[in-house]
């Protein structure tokens, strides 16, 4: 018998930590100015790398990440508005789908590897600043 919750003790600690160690650490992620922020060199380039598949080219739930202008006219179909509201990253549903658990729907990208805390930042860092072409 003590044998057995022996090793149920560390079964449980054994699974314990496999799942804890399975949690995204955004506690570091880092302040950016929007000032520093730039869409053409920033922005851009995170949309074509992690959201071609789906919104490059193509416009999929009414999202498409092409352009800038295809970026901040896009209306998304789950969230029935602009995708971005220029100064309201909180308010933006782009912001809301590529951070963990979004209020509807999945996380975006569904393929590949999920946006970095610094990528995110970036893109809350450039709709802060007024979603500028820049």
């Amino acid at each position: 018998m003590r044998y057995f919750f022996s090793t149920l003790i560390l079964f449980v600690l054994f699974f314990s930590v496999g799942c804890i160690s399975n949690v995204e650490d955004i506690s570091d992620t880092p302040d950016i100015d929007p000032n520093d922020i730039s869409y053409s060199a920033d922005i851009q380039p995170i949309f074509t790398s992690n959201c071609g598949s789906c919104h490059i080219n193509s416009s999929t739930s009414g999202v498409n990440l092409t352009s800038y202008s295809t970026t901040t006219n896009s209306v998304g179909s789950v969230a029935g508005g602009p995708i971005v509201v220029p100064g309201e990253p909180g308010n933006s549903p782009l912001v809301e789908k590529i951070k963990p658990d979004p209020s509807y729907g999945s996380r975006m990208p569904t393929t590949g590897q999920y946006l970095t805390p610094t990528e995110i930042a970036q893109i809350e860092a450039w709709i802060t600043g007024g979603a500028e072409d820049n």
